[in-house]
C-alpha cells in the first residue's frame, strides 16, 4: 500500500467552554472502535483546552468511505456536535512521507 492511496483528514474542533474533555473522550472512542484508521494523532492546544486538532489516516479509501457511512460515526457525530461551539474545520488530505517510529 502507498501513501498516496491513504486519505487522511487534518480537523480542527472547537468545544464549548468547558466541553473539551468530553470532546476529546468522544474523538479518542470513535478512532479507537473504527479500525478504519492506520494512525491517528490527537492534539489539544496548550492555550485553548477546548480546541482539539486530529491528523487521521485511514488504512485506504474503502476504510474511509466504510467508517463514514458506519452507525458509530453516525452516532458519534450526533454527540460531537452537540458539544461544538463552531463548525468544525476539516482539510482533506494524503500523507507525503512518513517514517516508522524507532521503538528503542
Amino acid at each position: 500500500m502507498t501513501l498516496q492511496n491513504q486519505p487522511a483528514y487534518i480537523i480542527k474542533m472547537r468545544a464549548k467552554p468547558g466541553n473539551g474533555d468530553k470532546l476529546f473522550e468522544l474523538a479518542t472512542i470513535g478512532m479507537e472502535k473504527s479500525g478504519a484508521s492506520d494512525r491517528f494523532i490527537i492534539l489539544r492546544e496548550d492555550d485553548d483546552p477546548d480546541v482539539l486538532w486530529n491528523v487521521e489516516v485511514f488504512r485506504s479509501i474503502e476504510a474511509k468511505e466504510s467508517y463514514e457511512t458506519s452507525a458509530l460515526a453516525d452516532e458519534l457525530r450526533d454527540e460531537i456536535i452537540d458539544l461544538l461551539a463552531e463548525p468544525p474545520m476539516r482539510i482533506p488530505v494524503h500523507p507525503y512521507s512518513a517514517l516508522p517510529l524507532d521503538p528503542a
